[in-house]
């Protein structure tokens, strides 16, 4: 049988914060998915990647209803030697993703299943439309702040200044 292109090594859940809000017998339940991730490449190994995805629930309504949550698991995969940068990046994101929140669906399945009324259940989704949106707020993020390298220098340079101006006005007063 032929190795994997993409196989999770192991995964942890690091953060799972979960809250039932008892829904008033007005309200309907509407709750807002917010998804998200990190993607990390391992130092010296290049075919190894740690993800991080996260999702948090919020309801919707002004008073809470349902459930509120804010969870994040962690994946560290392994792609085949022979694996080209093009399909690991794709992979890691795409497959990464959809393995993570399977995993995190049954837990948080699992886990509210002995909670008041009704167990969780996440819905299902499309992974390609999710990483393609979280893709987009990650370049909007990128194209909004000034890069990193102008702004650690102008820092320096006025920490520079400031203690430059201290040391004046310390031997003027001698």
């Amino acid at each position: 049988m032929p190795q994997p292109v993409c196989h999770l090594d192991e995964f942890f859940m690091t953060r799972v914060n979960v809250a039932w809000h008892e829904p008033g017998e007005a309200q309907s339940v509407d709750i807002d998915f917010l998804f998200d991730y990190d993607v990390f490449r391992h130092t010296s190994e290049k075919n190894r990647f740690r993800l991080a995805f996260r999702l948090a629930a919020k309801s919707k309504t002004p008073a809470p209803v349902d459930y509120s949550l804010d969870t994040e698991i962690v994946g560290f995969f392994r792609f085949s030697e022979d694996s080209s940068e093009e399909t690991m990046q794709s992979l890691i994101r795409f497959n990464g993703c959809t393995i993570l929140y399977g995993i995190l669906r049954g837990q948080l399945a699992n886990i509210t299943g002995s909670f008041p009324n009704r167990k969780l259940l996440l819905p299902t989704v499309m992974m390609e439309d999710v990483v393609k949106d979280i893709e987009k707020e990650k370049a909007k993020a990128l194209q909004a702040k000034p890069p990193a390298k102008k702004t650690a220098k102008k820092t320096a340079k006025k920490t520079a200044k400031k203690k430059a101006a201290k040391k004046t006005k310390s031997s003027t007063k001698k």
